[in-house]
């Protein structure tokens, strides 16, 4: 059995950048400690965990080849934003978000966040490199870059709505969608790219549908009685008391994949399984549940510690004195329940321990499978499809690349075809011209450039993506009715004709958001009012009656220029 710390749960675990700021933060209060800006120090014995995950939406990739934003650091406010709390100060990380159109990653996880109510999120960015595709897809080496300028100092505070409270032991996780699509713009007569930042930011709660997120790691411990391991070494967590481990839930849909011992191949799920696998390193695409158990501080007092050799079932909603007797290590694991924890001669010890992330396993791959990027150019029947290679590794950009489906054998899942939140899609769905991710193995045996697929994740918005009845407009607000708006656009054509004042519809669940740009930051807030002569970017689509905006963000730019 291994030793850990005193934090630890019941042995048994149950089961960005100017458009819009959403946020399904839990409201309520609670007791907030006060916290030096250096959270190294941090003395409170009330934590809880805050973990924050990357992804986001689509820019056009027929412009861009990466965008590469670096992160110096991410804050938590207060609800007067007096305190803060560092969630990540290390050295700065560039993250390509071109890579993150079809998944989230892990960017950071603290497990010592004072308990307390938050409101706010501080991203603070240092520098954003735009790399433009050019007409030499194989040689990256010199295509045009532009790094804009970076309003409030890189500097983007992100106002949850209703803010989110931190309790006790529990994990709070928040996706940022950093929205480069919508962020960047077009300077007029092409002289260059303006950054107007626009994020979305939700806590990860019941009824919010988030991205499918990627994690890689080390096999810790495997469970087959509950279907599920523990992947380790999959988070970056930053000043951790934990184990730093994610549950892994395996179902009736996951599949596994093994190009380390069986070419890439559909195995079945008992294979993942074994001691034997313990130490090996997977990747997981899966979805993270909202819920994660809450851990239990156990203190237990030196005189009540059992003698060396032996252990004593301790139960948590009892006093020292009344707790059972010290017995056999071995008889009493067996009887740990949601209610108790094994304490030894040491403290707690249990060969499971707090995860700080659980996921439902879609696909696990174990080896090397390439990860791509394109476009469907043939759509699939049940053998597989073509696609045109826009991104990834192993393959040359712009490769017609044959992708091959596995079907899997009784009780074994083949490829997995899913949307970017999850849901289990079939081969149906892969129709051409639509935007994909792969994961495979190039087929060895084929006469022409094959990959045998694990997954295909399907960016279903991206049907109209890049025509000219969607996209997005700048300009000035002429004036504004209850269910819309005319607007005096920047560019010299909206929607194919010569610029006019455009009548602006607003969707029924159009997002409103606002944004004030200072000199030393920009705060972005869910909400506004529209009104006569306010600078706005709008996304959205044409139609016969003008446009109807699904995001509309108002841009207060008080700078001195």
């Amino acid at each position: 059995m291994k030793q850990i710390s005193t934090l630890l749960t019941p042995m048994v675990l149950t089961a960005l950048l100017t458009l819009t700021l959403i946020s399904c933060g839990g409201g309520g209060s609670s007791d907030s400690s006060s916290t030096s800006e250096d959270t190294s120090t941090a003395t409170s014995e009330s934590t809880g965990t805050v973990g924050i995950l990357l992804t986001d939406k689509p820019a056009d990739p027929d412009i861009f080849l990466s965008i590469n934003a670096t992160i110096e650091q991410v804050e938590l406010l207060g609800p007067e934003g007096e305190d803060s709390v560092v969630l990540y100060a290390d050295a700065p990380q560039t993250v390509d978000l071109l890579r993150l159109r079809s998944e989230s990653i892990p960017f950071t996880f603290r497990d010592d966040v004072p308990v307390g109510t938050y409101c706010k999120i501080r991203l603070t960015l240092s520098d954003l490199e735009l790399v433009l595709v050019d007409d030499t897809p194989d040689d990256l080496t010199d295509n045009e870059t532009h790094h804009p300028n970076l309003p409030g100092n890189g500097k983007l505070d992100l106002l949850v709505r209703g803010c989110f409270t931190v309790d006790e032991g529990n994990v709070i996780t928040v996706q940022v969608d950093l929205d480069a699509g919508n962020s960047i713009h077009i300077v007029e007569n092409n002289r260059g790219y303006n950054f107007r930042p626009v994020v979305f930011v939700d806590v990860l709660e019941e009824g919010f549908e988030s991205k499918l997120v990627r994690l890689s790691g080390e096999i810790g411990e495997v469970m087959p009685e509950e279907n599920a391991l523990l992947l380790c070494d999959a988070l970056p967590v930053q000043e951790s008391s934990n184990m730093e481990c994610v549950e892994v839930r395996l179902g009736d849909d996951s599949a596994f994949f093994d190009n380390l011992n069986y070419t890439g191949t559909s195995r079945p799920l008992s294979e993942l399984l074994v001691e034997t696998m313990v130490g090996q390193q997977i990747t997981v695409i899966g979805k993270p549940d909202h819920h994660v158990a809450s851990s239990a501080s156990v203190d237990i007092p030196r005189g009540h510690l059992p003698p060396p050799g032996e252990c004593r079932l301790w139960e948590l909603d009892l006093p020292p004195g009344q707790q059972s007797a010290p017995g056999d290590c071995d008889e009493l694991e067996d009887d740990v329940t949601d209610d108790t924890v094994l304490v030894d001669h040491e403290g707690v010890v249990g060969e499971r321990y707090h995860p700080l992330m659980e996921v439902d396993a879609l696909v696990v791959e174990l080896g090397e499978f390439l990860q791509l990027e394109g476009s469907v150019n043939r759509e699939s029947d049940t053998s597989g499809f073509a696609m045109t290679v826009s991104a990834g590794d192993g393959i040359a950009v712009g490769t017609l690349l044959e992708v091959v489906h596995q079907i899997g054998e009784s009780g074994v899942n083949g490829t997995r075809v899913l949307s970017k939140s999850g849901d289990l899609l079939t081969s149906l769905d892969i129709l051409a011209s639509r935007r994909i991710q792969v994961d495979g193995v190039v087929d060895s045996s084929a006469t022409e450039d094959t990959i045998n697929a694990a997954l295909v994740i399907i960016d279903t918005e991206s049907d109209d993506e890049g025509s000219e009845e969607s996209g997005q407009i700048t300009g000035s607000v002429v004036s504004a009715g209850s269910v819309g708006f005319v607007l005096a656009p920047t560019t010299d054509t909206v929607c194919g004709l010569a610029t006019t004042d455009l009548q602006v519809t607003l969707a029924e669940d159009v997002a409103i958001i606002t944004v004030v740009i200072t000199d030393t930051v920009s705060e972005i807030t869910q909400g506004g009012t529209i009104q006569a002569g306010q600078s706005v970017g709008v996304d959205g689509s044409c139609s016969t009656e003008g446009y109807l905006a699904e995001i509309v963000a108002i841009v207060d730019d008080q700078r001195d220029l």
